[in-house]
């Protein structure tokens, strides 16, 4: 009969969640709560539908409770850390991070949410260790090679930065900040041409191939990315002649 009402209660938040219904989850966890102050469905779940509403305080607090009956429960160390970094405390972010990892040293979420902790109170170097442990699990996950890039551009590390830019580059091109701030770090390194094919959004192994096409036609590097963009859309659109 327990499994029976469980099952019931799991099946009732979880149509609430799906209609984003998350102030009745609050309420219907709460009258849960009621009867049993240890109920493990009510307390993951209102920590959960507080966060979603910005109610990071109370989203905290329940999931105490839950670490309370179970100290590793990793569904309330996250909604913890969740919480906790929309608060700005990242000193208990990382210590979330450090009790996930404990138990899942490549959970990748957590790995990068230290690394974001790490720099928020300044650690660069160690938050740049951080993502690159990510890489050695996922070498194209985007979150950390853009984390990377930003760091890396942050303590002028120009070379660097500009590497991990282009590799985003390579995966996605969802961050249309990616030119602008690769064309920025390209400036401070006093690469004018590359900081010029970089705000085109031109990538590393391009760029070097127009810079040579330049120096050997004796031309500008505009010029050559001008005329290379000219015959590349002649083929296009004989292409589509055709």
């Amino acid at each position: 009969m327990t499994g029976l009402v469980e099952q019931e209660s799991y099946l009732k938040i979880k149509k609430l969640f799906d209609g984003k219904k998350f102030d009745e989850i609050i309420t219907y966890c709460q009258k849960l709560l009621g009867s049993d102050s240890k109920n493990q469905i009510a307390l993951q779940n209102i920590s959960m539908a507080y966060n979603m509403i910005g109610g990071y305080k109370d989203a905290i607090q329940n999931s105490d409770k839950m670490l309370e009956i179970d100290k590793t429960n990793e569904f309330a160390l996250k909604n913890k850390m969740f919480a906790n970094e929309k608060l700005d405390n990242h000193d208990e972010v990382l210590k979330c991070c450090e009790q996930i990892l404990a138990k899942n040293k490549v959970d990748v979420d957590t790995l990068i949410g230290k690394g974001i902790a790490l720099n928020k109170i300044g650690n660069h170097n160690d938050a740049i260790s951080v993502y690159k442990k990510v890489l050695d699990i996922d070498e194209r996950n985007v979150d950390s090679l853009m984390n990377l890039a930003i760091t890396y551009n942050y303590l002028q590390k120009y070379n660097d930065a500009i590497t991990y830019y282009d590799m985003v580059q390579d995966i996605t091109q969802k961050f249309s900040n990616i030119p602008f701030d690769k064309s920025k770090a390209f400036e401070a390194l006093g690469k004018t041409d590359d900081a010029f094919l970089a705000i085109q959004g031109i990538r590393l192994q391009e760029a070097e191939s127009i810079k040579t096409d330049a120096k050997l036609k004796n031309y500008s590097v505009q010029h050559a990315f001008e005329l290379r963009r000219f015959y590349q859309l002649s083929k296009v659109k004989n292409d589509d002649s055709d």
